[in-house]
């Protein structure tokens, strides 16, 4: 017998070029240094287990840091009652907003402000799309404070618009 090579299984020292192991019938892999038969698998397939393995790791991981602690809820305070904002005031808003923030707010994907009634439109591009979900929410959420408070409301909608074409891509209600 020339080189040899053990069965992973049950250690049956075998001829090289075996396919299965004469003791156990198990099918024997590549001789490796040590002289014990691998088992067989493909590469490709451990390496899509290892990358399907980081997804889920990571999408829990994604979960748990966005749960965070349930706050309280604040104490309700008599509803204020309901100013009618002009157009010009939000106009004069849109534009504070703008030039307080236009390079930060480009620079994550939000490349215009706009409403229609009362509900802030935010056009974004594909840089906004590659956000997380937790990370678009907090974006909009720096904008949305400021239109509520301008509004003189508890909540506001907001609608995330693709910009150049104006296709609706989402719809929100932030409080």
């Amino acid at each position: 017998m020339g080189k040899t090579k053990k069965c992973y299984k049950c250690s049956t020292e075998t001829e090289e070029n075996a396919r299965l192991c004469p003791r156990c019938n198990v099918k024997l892999g590549a001789r490796t240094e040590s002289g014990i038969a691998g088992k067989p698998g493909s590469p490709a397939l451990k390496i899509l287990f290892v990358v399907l393995l980081l997804a889920i790791a990571g999408r829990i991981a994604g979960r748990s840091s966005s749960a965070g602690p349930a706050a309280l809820p604040a104490p309700e305070a008599a509803p204020a009652p309901a100013v009618a904002v002009s157009n010009d005031a939000k106009e004069q808003l849109i534009r504070s907003i703008k030039e307080k923030g236009s390079r930060e707010l480009n620079a994550m994907g939000v490349a215009d402000l706009g409403y229609k009634d009362d509900a802030l439109r935010v056009y974004v591009d594909q840089r906004f799309n590659n956000l997380a979900r937790s990370q678009q929410e907090q974006l909009v959420k720096i904008v949305a404070n400021e239109w509520a408070k301008t509004l003189a409301k508890d909540s506001t909608p907001i609608e995330i618009l693709e910009y150049g074409t104006g296709k609706k891509l989402d719809e929100w209600v932030l409080k």
